[in-house]
């Protein structure tokens, strides 16, 4: 379950609870009001007479009947207050006239365990009920005789049920809505070609699945700005590299027509500079359908063994002529399951820029075998090199890429960049670190997983 889901279920459940225990109140509340019917609409007994009651009710249990008349006769000619004292056949035993609405709501009042307002006291002979009747009744005026809770308490329910219902959407819409109006704005303001777009920090401490829809909104955005300013740096590396054959053609086609006996050198100065403009588009072709996913030909069983003998064994004539040998390891025959063509420009695009960077009397060292934790095969190739400056490591596969040892060295520059994306068609990955004892190391990983034995 996500962790919407809990806060959904969570403010349900309290919207039950509070709706539930307002139910609970006003039936309670109802309940009490029709106890209150029961007793009828006036105020009988006179509670100010509490103590009058509680001591005619210790005199009657130590002294007995007679000290109880004698105690209720100085009572009432001192005119303190008139304690009736009336047995079962509703007498008092003073003789007084007994009201019978008066005793049976005392009645009532004692059965509901109002005991300091009405005692009963059994003695040998009886049982008498003791209470102070008003001299004149009042009315009732509780709150419980009100016309809206003896009348209306299922409305008084629903309205707490509606409120709290509206309390709580009111709340989840505020919670909900707030981040998605962040993320509309935010979709506005990339469509309109602000790419630096983001609102991680306008979800504030959330932790749920918006939040997460941001932080993919912000990985999204940064990667579309990193594709549009590689595109854009891309155009303007590509513009560069043709500009100068361009450039070239068009000062030899001016020299051919001022001097009509150089045509035939010229004609071969722009055969080559045209191989060369044609090479760098179809490289451009090949890593825009990589970058695409289109398939560079079938999937095939690849033998990478021989794969790499048949690539080491084109570039020792170019080794050869820079005086660099070449040294092979296999450690074992492993074959993958991939597109050949790629995986051989990936292999042979390592090792002839290898090869550039080897000086005289160079050694590069190419082995293939499996990483100690056996989940990837690899492909290595060790030059003797100048290297890489460090700040130019993460640099090295980007189309055109140039560092400050790369100067002085032919090609179009886009060798690398294949490899990268050839391996990468292939679930691997590609890397590039320095030698500590001087050159470049460069390590093609591809996953066990696309491999069969």
């Amino acid at each position: 379950m996500g962790r919407l889901f809990w806060k959904f279920f969570f403010s349900f459940w309290l919207t039950l609870l509070i709706t539930a225990v307002s139910a609970g109140t006003f039936v309670w509340l109802k309940s009490a009001a029709n106890h209150d019917d029961d007793l009828g609409t006036l105020k009988l007994l006179d509670h100010r007479g509490i103590s009058y009651v509680m001591v005619a009710a210790d005199i009657a249990k130590t002294q007995g009947k007679n000290a109880l008349q004698n105690f209720l006769q100085q009572l009432e000619q001192a005119n303190m207050t008139n304690v009736m004292a009336v047995n079962t056949e509703q007498q008092d035993i003073l003789g007084r006239s007994v009201d019978l609405a008066t005793l049976n709501h005392a009645r009532q009042l004692f059965e509901r365990g109002k005991r300091r307002i009405v005692e009963r006291v059994t003695l040998t002979d009886t049982s008498l009920l003791l209470y102070v009747p008003l001299a004149e009744p009042e009315p009732l005026h509780y709150f419980k005789k009100s016309w809206v809770l003896k009348h209306l308490p299922v409305l008084l329910m629903i309205v707490s049920a509606l409120f709290a219902s509206f309390l709580f959407s009111a709340l989840l819409a505020w919670y909900f809505t707030r981040p998605i109006r962040h993320l509309k704005q935010a979709f506005s303001e990339v469509a309109e070609g602000k790419l630096d777009t983001r609102v991680s920090q306008a979800m504030g401490n959330r932790q749920d699945e918006l939040a997460d829809l941001g932080k993919n909104f912000d990985f999204m955005t940064s990667k579309i700005d990193a594709l549009v300013k590689g595109q854009r740096q891309l155009l303007h590396d590509v513009s560069h590299e043709l500009r100068s054959p361009l450039a070239r053609m068009q000062a030899a086609i001016g020299i051919a027509q001022q001097q009509p006996g150089k045509v035939e050198s010229i004609l071969t100065r722009l055969d080559r500079e045209a191989e060369r403009i044609s090479d760098l588009v179809g490289e451009l072709l090949l890593i825009s359908r990589m970058e695409t996913g289109v398939e560079y030909g079938q999937k095939t069983d690849v033998d990478i063994a021989a794969l790499v003998d048949e690539i080491v064994k084109d570039a020792h004539f170019e080794a050869e002529h820079k005086s660099v040998s070449i040294e092979l390891q296999h450690n074992e025959d492993i074959t993958l399951h991939g597109q050949q063509e790629l995986l051989h420009r990936a292999i042979e695009n390592v090792i002839r820029n290898a090869i550039k960077f080897s000086d005289t009397g160079d050694t590069i060292h190419i082995r293939s075998q499996r990483d100690f934790s056996d989940s990837y095969m690899e492909i290595t190739v060790e030059d003797e090199g100048p290297g890489v400056p460090e700040a130019d490591l993460a640099d090295l596969f980007r189309p055109f890429f140039r560092g400050s040892q790369m100067q002085r060295k032919d090609g179009i520059g886009l060798g690398l960049t294949i490899a990268q994306q050839a391996t990468t068609a292939h679930g691997g990955q590609i890397l590039a670190e320095n030698r500590s004892e001087g050159g470049l190391r460069m390590i093609i990983r591809l996953p066990m997983q696309h491999l069969t034995h």
